[in-house]
């Protein structure tokens, strides 16, 4: 339950919900910030390409903390991989719970959400249209990776009232 008795709503309303709002979002302009480029330190990418590796068959997701967004010049400090509430090889839901649970120690440490991480199982690493009408951080990065071929293959993305513009990740 969610404050004055209000249920979590289910993973159909999310998928509903994802769907109109991909829909609502024709080909758009370009976001009002696109970095030319972030930077990945190695050791977190090796770490976030395990956790969503470990997540398999089904897709796996996480954040990406920094003190910064990349459009500031913010580099990611850590990872914290999140359950797929979902269960599911075609879309993703962060537990409610753990993000509960996280957002707050984001927060009290003064930092940010640099990325928001998630992994497609057989399909290439750019959003769908789920994925565009679930994005609700416009100042994080979405890195996407794919396990459709190996080693597997990591994109990143600016997500931006339904417009989509790519990132090239630099390794630090």
């Amino acid at each position: 339950m969610v404050g004055d008795g209000e249920a979590i709503p289910g993973v159909e309303a999310w998928q509903r919900a994802a769907d109109q709002g991909a829909a609502a979002h024709g080909p758009g302009a370009r976001a009002p910030w696109v970095p030319a480029s972030a930077a990945l330190p190695p050791a977190i990418r090796d770490e976030l390409v395990d956790w969503l590796r470990g997540a398999f068959p089904n897709e796996g997701c996480g954040v990406l903390v920094s003190d910064r967004t990349a459009e500031n010049g913010g580099v990611p400090s850590r990872f914290v991989g999140m359950r797929n509430a979902a269960a599911s090889p075609y879309r993703y839901l962060m537990d409610s719970e753990e993000l509960l649970r996280v957002m707050p120690e984001i927060d009290d440490a003064d930092e940010v959400v640099w990325g928001i991480v998630h992994s497609h199982v057989a399909s290439p690493p750019h959003p769908s249209p789920t994925d565009i009408g679930l994005a609700a951080y416009p100042d994080a990065v979405y890195l996407l990776a794919s396990f459709a071929v190996e080693p597997p293959e990591l994109r990143a993305w600016t997500i931006v009232a339904g417009s989509v513009n790519e990132v090239v990740l630099e390794r630090r």
